[in-house]
């Protein structure tokens, strides 16, 4: 756990910066800060057309009787991708623009599920409470 934590908030950024260096070289200061603002522009569109997408999604099945696990999972993972495309940088907005990509999004919520089950099944512990 300690990994991913120092790779997310030390490496990650150092490799932001890096490439964001790269790419100032490359094609100029201008293009890459334009870059940056459309696409955190473009991301913003797309979360919230998705996000509603989603919230759709999740009223039918309320309506159907059905509960709404994959719309639920859906818009978490929306509500991930926001924080990487409204980040400069190409590294967060391919993170976060993967995750707009629905079979790669489903794919993602369906390991973090199973995850999520495993630890439940691994820390299962049986509560009983003495009456007087």
């Amino acid at each position: 756990m300690f990994a991913i934590l120092f790779s997310l908030f030390v490496l990650g950024p150092i490799a932001e910066i890096f490439v964001l260096l790269k790419a100032g070289d490359a094609f100029g200061i201008l293009p890459v800060v334009a870059a940056c603002i459309a696409t955190a522009m473009l991301g913003g569109w797309l979360i919230r057309m998705q996000g509603l997408a989603a919230l759709n999604a999740a009223r039918r099945d309320i309506d159907q009787g059905r509960p709404p696990v994959d719309s639920a999972v859906d818009g978490a993972l929306l509500v991930v991708a926001a924080p990487f495309l409204m980040t400069p940088g190409f590294l967060t907005d391919a993170a976060g623009f993967a995750l707009l990509v629905p079979p790669v999004r489903r794919a993602i919520g369906r390991y973090a599920l199973r995850q999520i089950k495993k630890r439940m099944e691994k820390d299962a512990r049986i509560i009983t409470i003495d009456q007087p």
